[in-house]
């Protein structure tokens, strides 16, 4: 683990701002495929007690869908890249204000995954996600499709790159208008942010820290912003774990 990660981190004085797949969950070959293991889902638990509720999930997923991804457990999130917020665990996800994909514009994407084998499209209401993963070598054709398609669509739409993935999504949401969203109020108002993700949709949830005094870890590769980097999602556990053994010392001494 660098040692830029060893910061001291005073748990009543940070908040934290984690991506699902790639940062804290393994990569799968599928979406419903992923999976938040029982170590994990004690780690979340334990961490955002120790944090006092300053933790959320910031995801591409739909919220709905990164409740069922940690059930039992029930955390503040933003999924769709930001068009979706839960401030608290008990509250009701809103939105913000983005429109779902129209149907035309849904069979248009489609029909463009259809001419790649291997290709398929994840459905999130407010955001297609054209998963490659098993078609890696077709990325250039597909992405120059897509692409060609976009620039055709109403409403204006933009196709986010990710891990073997190519999100069409709208252009006014992102991970970093959720961060600043959730540091309006508490318990992060106030605290110290950081963010940890590992895909270039993360990027503007970085600058939003930044931007605030915080701190930007990716994870896998170094990505504009990072302050340092994770080897693996393994490793993001680990030291997810160590900062919740921080915090017990803390209190002990």
């Amino acid at each position: 683990m660098p040692d830029t990660l060893h910061i001291n981190l005073s748990l009543d004085k940070i908040c934290l701002f984690v991506d699902a797949d790639g940062t804290l969950l393994d990569i799968a070959s599928r979406p419903e495929s992923a999976k938040a293991t029982s170590d994990t889902l004690e780690i979340l638990g334990a961490l955002y007690l120790a944090l006092g509720g300053a933790l959320a999930i910031v995801s591409g997923r739909r919220i709905e869908d990164i409740d069922t991804l940690f059930a039992p457990l029930r955390l503040p999130a933003s999924g769709i890249h930001g068009a979706q917020l839960r401030r608290a665990p008990e509250h009701p996800i809103s939105d913000a204000g983005i429109p779902d994909i129209p149907p035309s514009v849904q069979k248009i994407v489609e029909g463009v995954a259809a001419r790649h084998a291997g290709v398929f499209v994840e459905h999130k209401q407010k955001a297609l996600a054209v998963h490659w993963r098993a078609a890696q070598e077709r990325e250039t054709a597909l992405l120059d499709e897509l692409g060609a398609a976009v620039d055709r669509m109403e409403p204006e739409l933009v196709i986010l790159r990710g891990h073997c993935v190519f999100e069409v999504k709208s252009p006014s949401s992102t991970k970093g208008e959720a961060v600043r969203d959730f540091m309006e109020t508490e318990p992060f108002a106030g605290r110290t942010p950081i963010f940890i993700g590992d895909d270039v949709t993360d990027i503007a949830g970085f600058a939003a820290v930044k931007a605030l005094g915080g701190h930007a870890f990716s994870v896998g590769r170094k990505l504009e912003g990072a302050d340092a980097v994770f080897a693996s999602p393994t490793e993001v556990r680990a030291w997810l774990g160590r900062l919740i053994e921080t915090g017990k010392e803390a209190r002990s001494a």
